[in-house]
């Protein structure tokens, strides 16, 4: 047996009377006075009633913080401003915890309000985080990138990544749930499966398989039901039927597991290939995500990613397969939903970063630019130039 280790120190709560469960849970965190920070959307919509609503019977008091301001020029004084306003305002008024309502924004600034209140402003400079911090639940409103739900944040410019920056809880219960549009969907389900591969496919270590076969899951059916509802349409594109709400459902829950699975491990190449290349497209971050995932797994895990097959085409169709044959059969799954996807959408959607627009040397000066700036670390030029080439082109890498 390798050796292997896995941590997850939030609990999480889905579904009936999720919302309703959290002051129980606060109660078990040692804390009864919760602020709580929400971004613009989650105040316009109106979560803070249904909130309001879970606390009645509770005995608890709780405060809300102004919505966080817009992330405009000058965004950083004011977020700067908006975090030693509300450190004033904890101290002074006895607050014990702090929940986070909205996307990665709420988050980010309840972890460094968080890390303010419990080991003082100075922490905000760039200390290492070694101890618990106070008491901090996210409650997501749609899908993210899952940082939120990460042991990671960023302040000012600042990085920090620290276990006990994790959320202590994750609460996600229907009625937070702000809906989104098809194409957000899309992307961040791409993203969500990219993730899930990647980790599958090179890690060894089975509770985080685990984890990613549930992201997996959850991310494909996800995608194939958009792709049977069709993509080449902008009715289609709107916002989510009432009963396509599940949809949303399960990419939220992905996006939290996502967060699980990047806590604690070293960047995940599709998710820093994906970054950087969609800041300088047309095209999204789970777009290039999935064009560059089969490329990875060929270059980084060879046979080894074989097990990805089970949660990719399910338990038939893996005993189906012959050992020998598993890794490559289930990197072709993932160029056939690309395929898939280019055809569902009229073209739209490309299928390789050249029809991106992209082409080898710009590639190959991205790739170098991201290892000189330590985004890529442990990996060799020439493995990079591999993923970045393959991608380009759409070929097999054997």
């Amino acid at each position: 047996m390798s050796h292997f280790s896995f941590l997850c120190r939030t609990k999480t709560a889905a579904g009936t009377n999720a919302l309703e469960h959290l002051p129980f849970d606060l109660t078990a965190m040692g804390a009864q006075k919760p602020m709580v920070i929400m971004d613009k959307s989650s105040h316009l919509a109106g979560l803070n009633k249904p909130l309001i609503r879970a606390f009645k019977e509770s005995g608890m008091t709780m405060g809300f913080a102004p919505p966080l301001p817009e992330n405009e020029d000058g965004g950083t004084d004011a977020a700067a401003q908006f975090l030693r306003s509300m450190y004033t305002n904890y101290n002074e008024k006895g607050f014990d915890a702090i929940l986070a309502l909205g996307g990665g924004p709420a988050a980010d600034m309840a972890k460094a309000l968080n890390i303010a209140v419990s080991l003082g402003p100075e922490a905000l400079k760039g200390s290492r985080i070694t101890a618990p911090l106070n008491p901090l639940v996210y409650i997501p409103t749609g899908v993210d990138t899952g940082a939120a739900a990460a042991g990671m944040t960023v302040f000012n410019n600042v990085s920090f990544s620290s276990p006990f920056l994790a959320p202590d809880g994750v609460v996600i219960d229907a009625k937070m749930i702000i809906p989104d549009d098809r194409e957000t969907l899309l992307d961040y389900g791409l993203r969500n499966l990219a993730v899930g591969c990647e980790v599958h496919g090179l890690s060894g270590n089975p509770p985080a398989r685990a984890y990613a076969s549930t992201l997996i899951e959850l991310s494909a059916n996800v995608l194939t039901a958009l792709i049977e509802s069709g993509l080449d349409t902008g009715e289609n594109l709107g916002r989510v039927k009432k009963e396509e709400k599940a949809w949303q459902w399960d990419l939220v829950q992905a996006a939290v597991i996502s967060g699980y699975l990047m806590s604690g491990r070293r960047s995940l190449l599709s998710l820093a290939l994906g970054r950087e290349i969609a800041s300088r497209s047309r095209i999204s971050q789970g777009q290039v995500m999935a064009m560059v995932l089969p490329a990875i797994l060929e270059s980084t895990a060879g046979s080894g990613s074989g097990p990805l097959l089970l949660p990719l085409a399910g338990p038939d169709r893996f005993s189906s397969v012959p050992a020998s044959q598993q890794a490559r059969t289930a990197v072709q799954l993932l160029r056939d939903l690309v395929n898939t996807l280019h055809a569902a959408s009229g073209g739209r959607l490309p299928r390789t970063l050249a029809e991106a627009g992209w082409n080898s040397e710009a590639l190959d000066d991205l790739g170098h630019g991201l290892i000189e700036k330590d985004m890529l670390t442990g990996i060799t030029p020439e493995v990079i130039n591999r993923i970045l080439t393959h991608a380009c082109d759409g070929r097999p890498v054997s």
